[in-house]
């Protein structure tokens, strides 16, 4: 059976802003679930992006206000948690103007307005992605640090090391990402892509295969190699520790550890299932020779679609996971609530 575009729902069209390569070849069992596949991804694209869009943004701007009250005054993870929550916000906001059917609402690429204005959006989308990550990564140093040397923690994780070290990550991966805009072009005066280059041009494909694979490193395959190992250093001292505990107070305190392995798992487990797939997906549209937002074939756009679900998810998921892990942020919480509940009351 040859699929052909006349057998594609016209809303998929629309969604491809052109032609899409909707070959395959004839006895392919995916033929007959792979459109629809598209149509309810397209649906669940039209409802996840709205909600996620609100919950993340809430969740971040509760975030940075907890941190900033009493309950955290002393901590320094809050500066970390803050910066965590900007970038999340910034990716949040710029990730809807690269789906398909937003530029189709729109009827036009945003992005495409000018070629600086194409540059200048990869570059600000790219650097919240990569510095979401690396505050991920020092936070669980933070961690590291407070569990097994406690003593140590604010000689070493002081305000101004941590400012020192968020200002770095802004300028060095900033600058990375601005130099990387080079590949950030404009397509047939319309769309906006991030991976244009000379797919036929061995020096053009090596260069950005060396853009490609550092950008990939710094964004989730470093970050993710330092967890995997300090995560579960983190959990195995909190075991230990709670096992002493309970030797010398003959209780228990099994819950409390309960909940705080559960949260470094969590958060860990979380990060690595949401984000290796958008990894994958642009390394393979590199090995691929494909644009990683623009047409493609129908399994590529289906784990594009898939990928960036879940990549979504990761930038909105973590306010509910402080919630639901820490007491402590949630008093904050309730006194950021309450303030802003006496302060609206007082006005009236």
């Amino acid at each position: 059976m040859n699929v052909t575009e006349s057998s594609v729902p016209s809303s998929i069209l629309e969604n491809c802003t052109g032609s899409c390569n909707f070959s395959m070849t004839e006895g392919d069992d995916v033929a007959e679930t792979v459109h629809p596949v598209i149509v309810v991804l397209n649906y669940v694209n039209y409802v996840i992006l709205p909600v996620f869009l609100v919950l993340g943004l809430t969740g971040n701007t509760l975030t940075i206000l907890a941190m900033n009250t009493k309950r955290f005054a002393n901590q320094t993870s809050r500066l970390f948690l803050t910066a965590l929550s900007l970038s999340d916000s910034v990716l949040l906001l710029t990730q809807p103007f690269n789906k398909l059917f937003v530029i189709n609402i729109l009827g036009m690429d945003l992005r495409a307005l000018t070629d600086v204005g194409c540059k200048a959006f990869f570059v600000i989308f790219k650097t919240a992605k990569m510095t979401s990550s690396w505050f991920v990564v020092f936070l669980c140093l933070e961690r590291f640090v407070a569990v097994w040397f406690p003593m140590k923690l604010k000689s070493i994780f002081t305000r101004t090391v941590a400012l020192v070290g968020i200002a770095v990550v802004y300028l060095v991966i900033g600058t990375y990402t601005s130099v990387w805009s080079y590949a950030s072009q404009i397509v047939d005066g319309k769309v906006c892509h991030p991976d244009v280059y000379d797919k036929k041009d061995a020096y053009e494909v090596q260069r950005f295969g060396r853009f490609i694979t550092t950008g990939l490193a710094i964004y989730s395959m470093i970050p993710i190699a330092i967890l995997l190992v300090i995560t579960p250093m983190i959990i195995i001292k909190l075991v230990v520790r709670a096992k002493a505990m309970r030797k010398m107070t003959n209780k228990t305190n099994k819950k409390a550890e309960t909940k705080t392995t559960a949260m470094l798992l969590g958060v860990m487990v979380a990060y690595i299932l949401l984000i290796v797939p958008v990894t994958c997906l642009h390394m393979s549209a590199f090995v691929l020779r494909l644009n990683a937002f623009g047409r493609s074939s129908l399994g590529f756009m289906i784990f594009r679609e898939v990928s960036q679900i879940l990549e979504q998810i990761n930038y909105a998921i973590n306010f509910f996971l402080y919630v639901l892990s820490s007491s402590s942020f949630r008093g904050a919480l309730t006194d950021v609530v309450c303030f802003k509940a006496i302060a609206f009351f007082r006005r009236k």
